[in-house]
Order: structure tokens, then C-alpha cells, then sequence
């Protein structure tokens, strides 16, 4: 995507363990930077999350105070490529549509959408993975008849035909999981394959949110890096084995936490990898949302702390997806 917000820097003993397979592939940490009366300086790191609260409202002429990362840019490319699901009826398209239509037209869209077929990293797997001992039973994306409106929108089913960097890494996960969680060999495994099985043995077997919040404080301690650095390209979507060794941007930490949550037993139901408008920074953003006990929480690279997307009221969903569907998102009036 090339856009996002860098992660903040942890003070606990495990950012020392992390960094040091981080920082030896990548060489560095990402700076920030802050905008001030046409000025610039350089961001307190431990300022960031009070810059940006979660639930932080800003008047639409007023200036944003909060932190912007070095060289990030308004991904135009990902906000034009952005397209509205097929046979989403025109009642849903405004703002002011009232709830019961728009509930009433995805009750029509659900039924109308056959099923896709088996992501090529599934294939000859359980459709859900067994829920690790002590763990609490799963909740889906729906409580009842009426499903969890993530950001506040209305959310239409189809296929991520469109996103070849997506399928690309779907054809790719199956045997780097397989390769990160199995190797035993400094020499034959890959890059951050021993910081990969530390965090899948310490989070095995706790509790869920535990996990949420071990999963998310652990992979933000990569640096973040924009994909031209990275990757010598403008926008690319990295595999958990790339973000590994590499780092990378905003959707490249939602990726590798999403496939480390379904290793550690969550069902792709119960995930989704979100593309945003940050409305306050006027940015593309990538976020991993996570459908638990009744409300979807979410995974952010910018906080180790996890809120529920009802908090990010700057937040404006464009497009989600998980192994199987992309769906596109209206907003809906409260």
C-alpha cells in the first residue's frame, strides 16, 4: 500500500529479543515526524499513541495534530483501485440509506454470492483448526440476525479477483508457515523463523485476548518501512517469511498477524484484514480487525494496545478481506 503508520517502540525485555532479528535484516528503524505550523521535528516515540487516540474526533477545516511518518504519502493508487461490490442495490449507496434497507440488501447480497473455492494454502486442511486447550469458544462476525457493522458499515460480499498481491501470497503462506514452524537448522531456516516459534510457543494455550494482545505488541516491533525501501517498488503486499526478514508497511503487519492468529487456532471467519481512510491524516491505512466475544477488536501497528473498531470513529473502511472473500463497505448512518 505504501501508506500507514509506523509502530511505536516497546520498553519490555522482548523488544531486545525481537529487534535483534529485525534489525539484522533491516538495518534500521523507521523515524517519525511531526507537523508543526510548517515546521518539522522529530516525534517523542512514546507520544504517539496519546497523539493519536483512538477515538479522537477533529473538525473538518481544523489541522490534524498527530504523527505523520517520514515520507508516507496518500495511496492514491490503493483509494482509486477501490471498487464497489456487483449487485449492491442503489437504496445502500447514500449515506442517509436507513439500516433496515441496507440490512435487508446484504441479507440479499449473502444469498446471492456462491461460494469461493478453497484457498490454494487450505487445500487439504480443516476448514477451522482445533481451539487450543483453556481457550474460550469462538464468537463469529454475526451476534444473531444482526452482524457487527465494522466502522460503522455495510459490508457486501464478492472476490478478490482484483488483488493479485493477495493471491499471490495465499499461493505462497502455506509452505513458509510449514517451513517457519518446522525448521531446526540456523542454517537452513529462513530469516526470523526462531522469533516466529518463541511467539507461537508463548501464545499457545492462553487466552484469546492474551493472544490478541501478545500477537500485536510482538510483530510491532518491526520497523516499519515503506515498500520503495523496502521492496524497490510503490506498493507490495509481503509474506509473512518477507515481513520476517525485510519489515514493511501497514498492510504487511496486518498480513503476518493474521496467519499467526490461524496458526494459533483462530478460523478465518473470525478475521479480516481491513483497508481504512484515516479521515484525521488523510491517508491509506491497513488494520487487521478480530471478530471475539461479541464485537471485533482491532490489531493496529501504530499501538500495542488493542480497542474495538466502535474506538476509531477517523477510521472509513474501504475493502476487507480474509483467505476466502473481499468484501466492499458503504458507510451506514448510526
Amino acid at each position: 500500500m505504501g501508506t500507514g503508520a509506523a509502530p511505536m517502540q516497546n520498553q519490555t525485555s522482548q523488544v531486545e529479543l525481537a529487534s535483534k532479528d529485525a534489525g539484522a535484516a533491516t538495518g534500521g528503524t523507521h523515524q517519525e515526524a511531526r507537523q508543526d505550523s510548517g515546521s518539522s521535528r522529530v516525534a517523542d516515540p512514546l507520544k504517539t499513541q496519546a497523539d493519536i487516540r483512538p477515538d479522537q474526533e477533529q473538525a473538518k477545516d481544523a489541522t490534524p495534530a498527530v504523527s505523520l511518518k517520514q515520507g508516507e504519502v496518500l495511496d492514491t493508487q490503493a483509494s482509486d483501485s477501490l471498487e464497489q461490490a456487483p449487485g449492491t442495490p442503489a437504496a445502500v449507496q447514500g449515506r442517509d440509506s436507513n439500516v433496515t434497507t441496507v440490512a435487508q440488501a446484504e441479507r440479499n447480497q449473502e444469498s446471492s454470492t456462491s461460494k469461493a473455492p478453497l484457498p490454494v494454502w487450505r487445500q487439504g486442511a480443516q476448514t477451522q483448526a482445533p481451539t487450543p486447550s483453556g481457550q474460550a469458544p469462538r464468537a463469529q462476525s454475526n451476534t444473531g440476525d444482526q452482524p457487527i457493522r465494522l466502522f460503522q458499515s455495510a459490508a457486501f460480499r464478492g472476490n478478490f479477483n482484483a488483488l493479485p498481491k493477495w493471491k499471490r501470497i495465499l499461493s505462497k503462506v502455506k509452505g513458509q508457515l510449514q517451513t517457519l514452524g518446522s525448521c531446526t537448522s540456523a542454517k537452513t531456516c529462513p530469516p526470523g523463523a526462531t522469533s516466529w516459534q518463541r511467539i507461537m510457543k508463548q501464545a499457545r494455550g492462553k487466552e484469546r485476548m492474551e493472544q490478541l494482545k501478545m500477537i500485536n505488541s510482538f510483530f510491532n516491533k518491526w520497523p516499519y518501512r515503506l515498500d520503495q525501501d523496502a521492496y524497490g517498488v510503490s506498493d507490495w503486499w509481503a509474506t509473512p517469511q518477507e515481513f520476517l526478514k525485510i519489515s514493511g508497511d501497514c498492510e504487511d503487519y496486518a498480513i503476518i498477524k493474521y496467519f499467526a492468529l490461524r496458526e494459533l487456532g483462530f478460523s478465518m471467519d473470525e478475521l479480516r484484514i481491513v483497508v481504512v481512510k484515516d479521515r484525521i491524516r488523510g491517508i491509506a491505512h491497513a488494520v487487521l480487525a478480530v471478530f471475539t466475544d461479541g464485537d471485533a477488536y482491532i490489531l493496529n501497528n501504530i499501538s500495542d494496545a488493542i480497542f474495538t473498531h466502535g474506538k476509531y470513529r477517523h477510521y472509513i473502511p474501504q475493502y476487507s478481506l480474509n483467505e476466502e472473500h473481499r468484501w466492499s463497505h458503504i458507510p451506514v448512518a448510526n
